[in-house]
């Protein structure tokens, strides 16, 4: 088997980097085309997560019954043409998402040595909250159209690749100002997740080297 408990967060950043970089190419096709990529994406970034994980029976157990409820939801979402459908599934996404992170933490920061495989976790987690971010911001828009300016097709009933991108620049902290939030609940998602990303970055740089130091003293 290629992912083993060893390097089992490889196949969680592989699934990450392959939903974030299929993005853009939603903006060329179709809303339905787009939908059923963007479900194709998600369903693919948990079982790559699920094959390395398959000798923890809880976390196995529950992701499978989320990708077969995202599966038939998909599947009703394309049979029914049913925006509100889609956005189901993706909301279902967020407790996946959620579980990753709590076992990526628990890996990469309760662990008494440093390897390879810790480190592509710690950086699952910080992807991992931006794509959270962009699930919460695309929800907020659905049911407040007014949260958000300057999307590039107000039109467009799925901005999910849009509000991927703004999800980064705020946790990031870039703020290039293109979209911008303007209800006050999408102005407290936005800063609330620039804080959160400055916190984690700072968490994760202290904790790696404490582990690093406390790994080279010299034994007694």
């Amino acid at each position: 088997m290629i992912l083993t408990k060893n390097n089992n967060f490889f196949g969680l950043l592989i699934g990450q980097l392959t939903l974030i970089f299929t993005m853009p190419m939603l903006h060329y096709l179709s809303e339905e085309t787009g939908r059923l990529i963007l479900h194709s994406a998600i369903i693919g970034m948990i079982l790559l997560t699920i094959i390395g994980n398959q000798k923890n029976k809880a976390w196995y157990k529950s992701i499978i019954i989320l990708t077969t409820l995202e599966i038939i939801i998909l599947i009703l979402a394309s049979i029914l043409d049913d925006l509100i459908l889609t956005y189901i599934a993706i909301t279902l996404s967020i407790f996946f998402l959620i579980t990753s992170i709590a076992v990526a933490f628990k890996s990469v920061f309760f662990s008494p040595v440093i390897s390879v495989n810790q480190l592509v976790g710690a950086s699952c987690i910080y992807l991992l909250l931006g794509i959270i971010g962009a699930i919460l911001y695309s929800n907020l828009f659905f049911i407040s159209p007014g949260s958000f300016s300057g999307l590039i097709d107000m039109k467009s009933e799925l901005h999910f690749p849009e509000f991927m991108y703004y999800s980064y620049v705020t946790l990031t902290t870039l703020g290039f100002g293109d979209i911008t939030p303007i209800s006050p609940v999408a102005k407290t998602l936005s800063f609330m997740q620039a804080i959160i990303g400055q916190l984690y970055l700072t968490i994760m740089v202290a904790g790696l080297v404490g582990k690093a130091i406390n790994n080279n003293k010299p034994k007694d």
